[in-house]
């Protein structure tokens, strides 16, 4: 599994006639590392050099290879204290006047070049500090207003960063630790109150939540251990006032996806073995869409998303639609507010996010990456010899995108490059999966802080921040 580093993005998305131009780079230089105290110190120098200038963000810093040619200056200190090491760089500009500095520790040769990952990203912001006022496309109409509260018709896409003042305040309230490891998460109905329900799932098990003054469990259901729970979804598609669960099941490379009733108190099972993943779209459960998708046999997407319906107990894929290349259920995103044919934001395979046209033509692609998942499909062949999963191919399910009304964009950011765009507070953990409460402002994270290991079963947390 990769270790992923979790930051939630936040875009703005505009629709108008022209592009906007890339920021300009900074002239960077990077000096060779001062080492003490570890063998092969002159080769280990310049190779610390190597792997640090390797790491900062090529889209904001310009590398150059004379220390007089550059705006920055960075020079790096590498010390050993038995397994635990310090890197540690001092950020100069001209005239030798200190921007900054940064340093990161670890522990062990395996932590070294991670540790170097960490230190560019804290470069990088400080670079961007310093010389990368974040650009402003739109007036502000007031402090408390959001830069962008509509989406002009046009055919070319600019993306604003947003304004920390319009984030507002973060970090409301987090649970204590769960047991065990949760990857995807749903919200159910909120009550006169203001008690929310909350609905988490791990590989084999669905939990209900429900969050009032304390986080109360109140249901739990479970699937067969040959099956995998890849997501959740909740919606009330027959406006019959009981809310649905859909959660989509991988069980020996075949979807056997399942749909439960929630009463408030438990869960009540009326479809199984369904051959569709599903996903969520709209902020209220009482709206929501849910679209599905079918999945071949060794778990690869094909066919176009469809809109399900239910009756009774039987659901139905209906008006169906093609996504642009290297789209499927779990990585997109359509467009509303936009004139005419449907549009949509798709996390490509790389990371990049990617805006369509109707036609599928490409009409954007971010210079960063985003997304990353540790919730994967391993589909392989097995040998007649042996039962061996040697040659399974991972395919990893990239998180949901959320629109807001006024053309905001939430991106899920797990480990990469920094961001010039208004981002979280970057955590240790693993942001597993979120969901926006549009009525309250509030962001609602499932992230797991700590991994399963030979001693425990991991742990997870939920925590809920005021983001507007």
């Amino acid at each position: 599994m990769r270790h992923l580093l979790s930051i939630l993005a936040i875009l703005t998305l505009f629709i108008t006639v022209t592009g906007s131009a890339d920021a300009g780079t900074i002239k960077t230089y990077v000096a060779t590392f001062a080492v003490a105290d570890a063998p092969e110190s002159d080769s280990l120098k310049r190779t610390l050099q190597d792997i640090l200038s390797s790491r900062l963000n090529s889209d904001q810093v310009q590398l150059v290879e004379k220390a007089d040619q550059a705006d920055i200056l960075v020079s790096g200190s590498y010390a050993r204290f038995g397994k635990t090491f310090s890197l540690d760089a001092l950020i100069k500009g001209k005239n030798d006047v200190i921007l900054g500095k940064v340093f990161e520790q670890g522990d062990g040769q395996e932590d070294i070049i991670p540790a170097l990952g960490r230190l560019a990203r804290k470069i990088d912001a400080e670079v961007a500090k310093k010389f990368l006022p974040v650009p402003v496309t739109a007036p502000l109409s007031s402090p408390a207003v959001p830069t962008a509260v509509s989406i002009p018709a046009g055919n070319a896409y600019v993306i604003q960063a947003e304004s920390l003042a319009k984030a507002g305040g973060m970090g409301s309230w987090s649970s204590a630790p769960l047991e065990g490891v949760f990857t995807s998460m749903a919200t159910g109905k909120t009550g006169p109150a203001g008690e929310r329900e909350l609905f988490i799932a791990s590989e084999q098990t669905i939990q209900a939540y429900l969050k009032g003054s304390e986080l109360k469990l109140v249901a739990e259901a479970t699937i067969p251990v040959s099956g995998k729970i890849l997501a959740i979804d909740t919606a009330d598609l027959d406006k019959d006032g009981i809310l649905e669960l859909y959660v989509s099941i991988i069980d020996r490379d075949s979807p056997r996806s399942r749909v439960y009733q929630f009463n408030g108190s438990a869960f009540v099972l009326i479809a199984e073995n369904l051959p569709w993943f599903f996903r969520g779209s709209a902020d209220d459960v009482g709206s929501r869409t849910i679209y599905a998708q079918e999945v071949a046999a060794k778990g690869e997407f094909y066919g176009d998303i469809a809109v399900l319906s239910k009756s009774g107990t039987h659901f139905t894929p209906g008006n169906k639609f093609s996504l642009p290349r290297s789209g499927n259920i779990f990585n997109f995103v359509g467009l509303s507010g936009i004139s005419g044919a449907a549009r949509y934001a798709v996390l490509d395979e790389d990371g990049y996010l990617a805006l369509f046209s109707p036609d599928a033509r490409l009409l954007w692609k971010s210079a960063e990456k985003f997304g990353g998942s540790e919730s994967f499909i391993a589909a392989g062949t097995r040998t007649p010899a042996r039962s061996s999963r040697d040659l399974d191919r991972w395919t990893f399910l990239e998180q949901r995108i959320t629109q807001l009304p006024d053309g905001t964009l939430i991106v899920p950011h797990n480990e990469g490059t920094f961001s010039l765009k208004w981002h979280t507070r970057p955590s240790s953990g693993y942001l597993a999966d979120y969901a926006f409460d549009q009525k309250t402002g509030e962001i609602i994270l499932l992230e797991v802080v700590k991994k399963p290991g030979l001693f425990g079963t991991g742990k997870t947390a939920i925590s809920i921040n005021k983001l507007m």
